[in-house]
């Protein structure tokens, strides 16, 4: 991807635009960010007509010409929910919070999580207790959601607040809804951390995953503009599930959100604090065992 800013007006900016086909865009791009005109000649000019991949080229433009802006001037282009520089402060700040303040920001997430593993002997859930009832018309079954939660820094880049949880489920094939609960400030958050139904039993291991998952949302935030993430975010795992459809669809994409994935420069690095030492975790696992490496090591790791 390649950019130049061409002009300005009293509404904003022009950006010319070389996506990764060598495909030249002239886009212009308003003080807040908004996409106010974008022109083209490599693809078709209505949306419907184009094929997913052109789609996703015309996205990437659009998305490096408010990147582009952002950084070359003072003016604050770039949507919030593909920040990558903002999820780092954030991810900062929530690798630096104590087991209390997990506890206090995101002790109904955990337990949220946690109690779909109510009936599962080998995982202990002590008292806990679903915070938030699942919605009455959510189709699939009740592991067929995952839950969302927003997070407000302060002047100082310190976690301030969080929102309730957001409930993301499906109300029918292809469907899907979120229902948020509780409060939350009247502002863009400056993240929001995504988490599926886990056997993550105390704090460290949440905050641990939720640092995780930022790092995966920073790899989504550099893809989302046509552009290869530095090294450090160039991980496989659970990022934005609004992307995971298409790097499971789109041939444009390989499959970044599969942990198990062969992408070259591409690993899986989730590593939370555990009971016992990767050494003993290791000994646990027998590969001539019927038994899958989960079932194996379950008793060892989701035990209070």
């Amino acid at each position: 991807m390649e950019a130049k800013i061409i002009g300005d007006d009293e509404r904003g900016m022009g950006v010319r635009v070389i996506d990764n086909n060598s495909v030249e865009h002239t886009i212009s791009v308003g003080f807040d960010g908004e996409i106010q005109g974008h022109g083209q000649d490599g693809y078709p000019d209505k949306a419907d007509e184009r094929t997913h991949n052109e789609g996703e080229h015309v996205g990437h433009a659009r998305k490096y010409a408010q990147y582009y802006v952002d950084q070359e001037t003072d003016y604050d282009t770039l949507p919030w929910d593909i920040d990558a520089d903002r999820f780092e402060t954030v991810r900062q700040a929530l690798a630096d919070l104590s087991e209390a303040e997990i506890e206090t920001y995101f002790g109904d997430l955990l337990e949220q999580s946690l109690s779909h593993y109510a009936d599962d002997p080998e995982v202990d859930i002590g008292e806990t207790t679903r915070p938030e009832a699942l919605p009455d018309e959510m189709a699939g079954g009740e592991d067929a959601v995952f839950y969302k939660q927003e997070i407000y820094l302060d002047d100082e880049e310190k976690i301030e607040a969080v929102s309730g949880i957001g409930i993301t489920y499906y109300v029918a094939r292809g469907e899907r809804k979120t229902v948020w609960c509780g409060e939350k400030p009247d502002r863009d958050p400056d993240a929001r951390v995504e988490l599926f139904p886990a056997p993550l039993v105390d704090p460290v291991s949440l905050r641990d995953y939720l640092v995780y998952n930022l790092r995966c949302q920073i790899r989504d935030c550099y893809l989302m503009m046509g552009l290869e993430p530095p090294e450090e975010y160039r991980v496989l795992g659970h990022g934005q599930y609004r992307f995971t459809g298409k790097y499971d669809s789109f041939d444009l994409y390989p499959p970044y959100h599969d942990t198990s994935a062969e992408i070259p420069g591409y690993s899986h690095e989730f590593r939370p604090d555990l009971p016992i030492t990767w050494d003993e975790l290791g000994g646990l696992v027998d590969s001539g065992s019927d038994q899958s490496i989960y079932d194996q090591i379950r008793g060892a790791l989701f035990s209070r």
